[in-house]
């Protein structure tokens, strides 16, 4: 099937087709498609290019509702970055995939049998196989672990490597992935997405399935368990990531979940009498399996790096003692560095006996005399590298450098050689990417993921990630550096097994989590913490947008009967929370001027801010994000949405729009607070959440009641009484049910009483306290553990608030009232106290 290569990329991008520059993955020299191509683009039609934008917004629409993101550090534009998808897959035939299957299947073998002898018995440096100043001056050599033994030999568990494809149409590794390889689960997600966009192309391409190789890897980290002295019991996996500020957090969460492992960081486990613990509610339960997403320098700052606190103190002691598995084992990153590549040829026909199936770009480590003499007269022809991951710096093509930065660049080499590798210049293939109404080629580096087997082989996942770069001829593939990424699709000879991408579900009877173990109570302290505070932030929220749109609408609604007299309270309570000025507070509505509007436009956008709506909301997001793994798909974009509604804007809102942006706002806390009470299963996730949300409503209550002067009322005129009172109904959303039982106009103690101490009223104080109780008294582990019951302080505060509210008649009383408040003003956050020690920091004993 002809295609021109005017028509496809246009005569610009069309230089290099064909003339042996590069290879391109899709189109001969002469503009036609190469075989396995052409079924798939039958399938897109004539390539219409309003056809085409609507699939890509559809892909980019995917992507945002699913929250894919990456993290780039420092961005002025903000951390976090939409995954970058092409809607054009990679392809590749299944014969030629065979062959690099069976590549790559050596190569992990030949590494796992090197670092099996680096941290053994180094008989490769010893005979003189391997120069023993390739290991001794990386600093990814871990000397702690030397002499481990890791269960089977096996250190690599999980491995990635990276392959680009040569003019003459040979694959070459460009570098391998060991230390904690990242990518597979945005390739996942990558052909989630792509499967929907392209379901005709997706079914008649036959694209092997992804699934069966994550099915693998999860048994083979359950088969790695070993239960000290016999123990019994299910295994329990977790994956360790460094926290929500990695650039591949997403990952880390998208796995745990798909996988059904818990995801931790390092503060979430303690090691104790060299066995490795979770901290739960129900307090400390051993843990068999680490899938470590931490680079092992950070993993114990014990006996790695001292500064760590990322890490686990004591973990190396625990995985020296084989009470815990590292996958990948500690050290493992070491068949990373490059000064290494060189030598794998030999290497692997003396370690397998095997020639190297899959060769790698030709390197020259300068740490070797005679290479770093080669490197230095052949560096107009070289791509100059850090020998070592801990070296970081950009490639350097020689081609492109000055003759001063030339001489410059042979100083620093002669200075330190065993800093610097040099590699062969490599042209990389190219691939189609859909950009601006068109095709156009692009570089391509293709990532490609293997896992160890339960019976000590390793598995290939059929497919990978693909990346390209960020535009013609730039051979830095980076998404750091704005490259995309692409689904890549393994074509099978027969039509692949119908399966789907969705982690499998156990059945009635079986185990639960495929055996992976789980307890209602098996929530880590730092995740429950996070769910606490989630819920407070989303109150926090709530509670300022209340305040802020009732505001707003009086100012720009003065025909809304008594909107006048009711500016005046609304303005002092906003200054006695801090969200406006104190001057601003004497402002009337006949009188609002140009200094009230920008302060509260200040306070509704502005993250600067301390007490604005844009604050809350970036904590509520901040927050999200940490216990992202325990919310669902549905509360993570509602979470999104609301923080894209509370952006500043590029100008400024007139008061219609601020109040508009206002009302959305409100819409998505609802949704969110109707998610959590509808969607959330009744465990101790939830219990924290909605425990967060009920101290802050009643704290902010007891705060609107101080800020406004509730107890001060029989000091106003009748006007201004009534003012203050329906702005109280108003905030805590109770208007329509006190028309509904008051006929006559607004009472002090009627509303009180509807506000502090009505039960039936889920925004009143009273039922805070009734809901805090229960939650307390199903609280894992009560009188657990040596001491006291931890809650019991936290229960004895809210039991001698309830009976004061119970006191109903008291309400009438100003001094009463005015004592109620300060006293709940003072013990309110003794209660959140109590939980923090008692299940947050673990300051109490409890038992496992």
């Amino acid at each position: 099937m002809p295609f021109t290569q005017g028509s496809l990329f246009g005569e610009a991008d069309a230089i290099g087709y064909g003339s042996g520059q590069v290879y391109d993955e899709m189109v001969t020299g002469q503009g036609r498609l190469r075989p396995h191509w052409q079924t798939f683009m039958s399938t897109l039609g004539p390539l219409d290019a309003g056809q085409m934008a609507e699939r890509w917004e559809e892909a980019r629409r995917l992507l945002h509702q699913n929250g894919v993101t990456y993290n780039i550090y420092g961005d002025p534009n903000g951390m976090e970055r939409p995954w970058p998808l092409d809607m054009m897959p990679l392809l590749l035939p299944s014969h030629e995939w065979k062959a690099i299957e069976s590549g790559l299947i050596q190569r992990a073998s030949l590494l796992n049998a090197i670092l099996t002898d680096l941290y053994g018995p180094q008989t490769l440096t010893r005979y003189g196989r391997l120069p023993p100043s390739v290991i001794h001056a990386d600093p990814g050599f871990r000397r702690a672990v030397h002499g481990i033994r890791v269960p089977n030999d096996v250190h690599l568990h999980f491995y990635a490597v990276d392959l680009a494809r040569a003019p003459d149409g040979r694959w070459w590794v460009l570098s391998d992935r060991t230390q904690a390889p990242s990518g597979s689960g945005y390739a996942l997600e990558n052909r989630a997405v792509i499967a929907k966009v392209l379901p005709d192309s997706f079914r008649h391409c036959q694209v092997e399935r992804l699934t069966g190789f994550f099915d693998t890897f999860k048994e083979t980290l359950l088969s790695l368990a070993q239960r000290p002295n016999g123990a019994g019991g299910t295994p329990r996996v977790v994956l360790l990531t460094p926290g929500p500020y990695n650039e591949t957090y997403f990952e880390h969460v998208y796995l745990a979940r798909y996988l059904g492992i818990t995801l931790v960081e390092g503060a979430d486990l303690t090691v104790r009498d060299r066995q490795v613990f979770l901290k739960t509610l129900s307090g400390l339960e051993p843990v068999d399996v680490i899938l470590r997403r931490l680079d092992a320098d950070f993993a114990d700052p014990l006996e790695l790096r001292a500064d760590s606190s990322l890490g686990v103190a004591g973990l190396i002691e625990a995985v020296r003692a084989g009470n815990v598995v590292m996958a990948n084992a500690l050290g493992s990153g070491l068949m990373e560095s490059m000064a290494m590549k060189s030598s794998l040829p030999t290497l692997c026909r003396h370690l397998l006996g095997e020639e190297l199936r899959l060769p790698g770009v030709a390197s020259w480590w300068c740490g070797n005399d005679a290479e770093r003499a080669y490197v230095i007269d052949h560096l107009d022809g070289l791509v100059v590298k850090p020998a070592f991951p801990s070296l970081s710096f950009e490639p350097i093509f020689g081609a492109q450098l000055s003759a001063a930065e030339r001489s410059a660049l042979i100083e620093r080499i002669k200075r330190r050689p065993w800093y610097f590798v040099a590699q062969e210049q490599m042209a990389l293939s190219t691939a189609p990417v859909w950009q601006d109404g068109r095709l156009q080629p692009r570089p391509l580096v293709l990532r490609v993921f293997l896992c160890a087997t339960p019976s000590g082989g390793y598995a290939v996942m059929p497919g990978g990630l693909t990346r390209v770069s960020s535009e013609p001829g730039r051979l830095v593939v980076s998404m750091q550096s704005g490259g995309g990424s692409k689904d890549t699709w393994i074509l099978a000879p027969r039509r692949a097994d119908v399966a789907t991408s969705q982690p499998r579900l156990a059945l009635a009877n079986e185990p639960s989590a495929a055996g992976i173990r789980t307890s209602a109570n098996d929530l880590p302290s730092r995740v429950a913490d996070g769910l606490y505070w989630l819920g407070r932030y989303a109150e926090r929220a709530e509670g300022a947008l209340r305040l802020l749109r009732a505001t707003q609408s009086r100012l720009i609604d003065s025909n809304t009967p008594g909107a006048g007299a009711q500016v005046r309270p609304l303005l002092e309570l906003l200054a006695a929370l801090g969200m406006i000025p104190a001057e601003m507070a004497r402002i009337t509505e006949s009188g609002a001027n140009r200094g009230l509007r920008e302060a509260l436009h200040a306070a509704v956008t502005d993250p600067e801010h301390p007490n604005s709506l844009r604050s809350q909301v970036l904590r509520l997001h901040r927050t999200a994000y940490s216990v992202r793994d325990r919310l669902s798909m549905d509360m993570w974009r509602v979470v999104s949405a609301i923080d894209r509604q509370t952006r500043p804007p590029k100008t400024r809102f007139d008061a219609a729009a601020l109040l508009l942006r206002l009302d959305d706002v409100m819409i998505g806390l609802a949704a969110f607070s109707g998610l959590e009470q509808e969607s959330m299963t009744r465990g101790a996730g939830w219990r924290f959440l909605d425990i967060g949300r009920r101290i802050e409503r009643a704290l902010h209550m007891v705060a609107v009641m101080r800020g406004i002067h509730v107890v001060d009322l029989d000091r106003l005129e009748e006007p201004a009484q009534a003012a203050t009172l329906s702005v109280l109904l108003e905030l805590g959303e109770s208007v329509m049910t006190y028309r509904a039982r008051h006929l006559t106009s607004v009472q002090r103690t009627s509303v009180l009483e509807l506000l502090l101490a009505e039960e039936a009223n889920p925004r009143a104080l009273a039922f805070q306290l009734a809901a805090l109780e229960a939650h307390m008294r199903a609280l894992p582990n009560q009188g657990a553990g040596s001491g006291a019951d931890p809650t019991g302080g936290a229960l004895s505060i809210i039991a001698a608030a309830r009976a004061s509210l119970g006191r109903t008649e008291g309400l009438a009383s100003s001094e009463t009232v005015r004592a109620l408040l300060d006293t709940l003003a003072m013990s309110l956050p003794d209660v959140s106290n109590f939980l923090a020690h008692a299940y947050f920091s673990h300051a109490f004993a409890r038992s496992a």
